[in-house]
């Protein structure tokens, strides 16, 4: 079988074609122009890989399920697009995030007009032959993953004023700000292929399992490699209370805490970069690092577990992608 990062390049060509069909590179100014700047920064093709891969290997065609890959992938940029400005990000992937670049207004604008982009690919699924109840199960699907994941994107708003996180209050954030769209591809690919009821069900299980996997991974590269970014401590300076400062509040001494919180709790602009060494050393010194790497692993080992339950076929390539959601290092 092929190497994870060979499929990811494979399929990206593939659903990039496909997003250029209804997203041409040239048009309005300030809109095509600013959501190919976007795109072109790079990214993964994960979601979009997972569709299409759960489709083939339940023996559903690929061509069919190409648009609905794509929406997934157009998905993924729109929440990225809004989470940036959400966030006060200036830079992504090494460049100047659309808002930034762009302006607020336009941010939002190319948001919003990729938004409705996810579900005009869906509905070109359609014309290679999906039958309409299908389709409609397809848009259901997108209607409730972008409602779970807009009110994940608030659980994890509201969070950043909690002193005292819990991990219980944690863990349902991420699984519906995370879990859920990470979810929807294999989901949808399953739905297109026709899948059994009991199958979609157990890949749903299995997706949402590898979504909080995939977040509690992005908290760690954040303080390590960097997340999308050369800057090491983003999630720092946005004050957000990952998995890192849930589980350290707890093991730190009353102190350390306070202070902990009060580098949280100060405007972006204000965080030094030694107040981000500080946070990472007290994460290293309380077993944080470790420890969301064994949460993580748990996690993708729970999902594996589920994933006994389905064919071989399919269950190799999810636990192929269990594994690189573990080991990505960006």
């Amino acid at each position: 079988m092929k190497g994870i990062e060979d499929i990811l390049a494979e399929v990206g060509k593939e659903v990039e074609a496909e997003m250029e069909r209804l997203l041409p590179r040239k048009g309005i100014e300030n809109l095509n122009d600013a959501i190919w700047y976007h795109l072109d920064t790079g990214g993964k093709k994960l979601r979009p890989a997972l569709a299409v891969l759960t489709c083939k290997m339940l023996g559903g065609d690929v061509n069919r399920a190409m648009p609905f890959a794509a929406a997934c992938e157009i998905m993924h940029n729109w929440f990225l697009v809004h989470d940036d400005i959400e966030d006060g990000d200036t830079v992504r992937r090494d460049m100047e995030t659309v808002w930034k670049k762009y302006g607020l207004a336009h941010g939002i604008n190319v948001g919003d007009y990729l938004s409705d982009k996810v579900y005009e690919l869906i509905l070109e699924c359609g014309k290679r032959g999906m039958d309409e109840k299908t389709l409609v199960r397809l848009l259901k699907e997108a209607v409730f993953t972008c409602i779970k994941t807009a009110e994940g994107q608030t659980l994890d708003i509201n969070l950043r004023k909690n002193n005292n996180p819990a991990e219980e209050v944690y863990m349902k954030m991420i699984e519906e700000k995370t879990g859920y769209y990470l979810t929807m591809p294999i989901v949808g690919g399953a739905i297109v292929a026709g899948a059994p009821e009991d199958v979609i069900k157990k890949v749903r299980e299995v997706g949402m399992k590898m979504g909080p996997a995939f977040q509690i991974i992005d908290d760690l590269l954040d303080m390590t490699e960097g997340k999308g970014r050369k800057e090491i401590g983003a999630d720092v300076k946005e004050g957000k209370r990952s998995v890192l400062v849930v589980h350290c509040s707890s093991e730190c001494n009353e102190k350390e805490k306070e202070k902990l919180f009060e580098i949280l709790n100060r405007p972006r602009e204000e965080t030094t970069k030694e107040d981000v060494s500080f946070v990472k050393a007290l994460f290293d010194r309380c077993g944080s690092i470790v420890y969301a790497q064994e949460k993580a692993k748990s996690l993708i080992a729970e999902a594996k577990e589920l994933a006994n339950g389905l064919q071989p076929e399919l269950r190799d390539i999810l636990n192929s992608f269990a594994d690189y959601i573990i080991e990505r290092k960006r």
